[in-house]
């Protein structure tokens, strides 16, 4: 397998956090001169910026209120998870423990109700503060009825990794997605939709794509890597050989030579589409985007042409 970043990815890399200290001073600055003008009255929800990842500035998903974990016991909800969303909860499967989260970024239950499952980078940021990239690919999948679910990889051993105790992981992440997501939310087993970043996007091409191919109904996304494993793990059917829409989305630019990011996702992505493409699937699709490299990919953007190509054309190629 192709060797992981050596330093941090995207979402706690210096340029990120940066600019997340910018937002929140923004935000905070914001609350207060709103309680200065009436103190009584309580400062209205933060919203996140989805420009950076990808949405029009006229968007109306670009501005979505800022999810955030829970800080303190109370009654009211304090993380804009929305009706059906629940974070921070545990699962333990054959001893096995880790946690998730549920986002509801606005879903219509009188319809069908599909699920985006979100795989982390390396160190789980999209986890730990689902207020920037997490909040927007919420607000996405809302936009086709669908619910976000951002589990966080049991591995506890350093940073926080799905390709490092693969087996293990990928074990624990079938079990989350059977026995609870698809059990105890209202939702269509035929509209599963997988993404991951980097790290996760390895986790899928080597984990999920190669032996689990039976959780993703809705299609699949790698961004920033999705390298190729020796073998499949499980036989392809000739179903998931002409149906199965699988993805990688790579900077142009994401190709090792950064000193922030030493892995070169367009070799793995390059790879990984290429093995499953000789392997016979037919829908598959490379995308290298100039002008952006590991930090700065338009995930929010991808993750809204895959679920409107499933939507629009769902026997079509590509």
């Amino acid at each position: 397998m192709t060797a992981m970043p050596t330093r941090a990815t995207r979402p706690t890399s210096r340029r990120w956090r940066t600019a997340a200290v910018v937002a929140a001073v923004a935000v905070l600055v914001m609350a207060g001169v709103l309680v200065a003008v009436n103190p009584f009255r309580a400062a209205a929800p933060a919203t996140t910026d989805c420009t950076a990842y990808g949405l029009a500035a006229d968007d109306p998903r670009a501005h979505p209120h800022t999810v955030t974990r829970a800080t303190q016991e109370t009654a009211e909800d304090q993380t804009q998870a929305g009706p059906l969303g629940r974070l921070d909860q545990s699962f333990t499967d054959r001893g096995v423990t880790s946690r998730f989260h549920v986002i509801d970024g606005g879903v219509d239950t009188s319809r069908p109700v599909g699920l985006v499952v979100d795989l982390h980078g390396d160190g789980g940021a999209e986890f730990y503060e689902p207020g920037g990239r997490s909040t927007c690919l919420a607000a996405v999948a809302a936009s086709h009825n669908a619910l976000l679910a951002v589990p966080l990889s049991p591995d506890s051993n350093g940073d926080r990794t799905w390709w490092e105790n693969m087996r293990v992981n990928l074990g624990w992440l079938r079990a989350l997605t059977t026995k609870e997501l698809l059990r105890n939310s209202p939702v269509q087993h035929d509209l599963v939709t997988w993404m991951g970043y980097s790290g996760g996007a390895e986790m899928l091409s080597y984990g999920v794509l190669s032996d689990a191919r039976d959780l993703v109904s809705h299609g699949a996304v790698m961004v920033g890597g999705g390298g190729a494993p020796d073998a499949l793990g499980t036989a392809a059917t000739d179903n998931e050989k002409r149906n199965l829409r699988m993805w990688w989305c790579t900077g142009a630019e994401d190709d090792g030579s950064d000193p922030d990011s030493d892995f070169d996702a367009v070799r793995a992505a390059t790879r990984g589409h290429g093995f499953y493409q000789q392997r016979g699937f037919q829908r598959t699709r490379l995308e290298l985007l100039p002008g952006h490299d590991h930090f700065d990919m338009p995930d929010a953007l991808i993750l809204d042409e895959l679920l409107s190509a499933s939507e629009a054309s769902p026997h079509a190629t590509g």
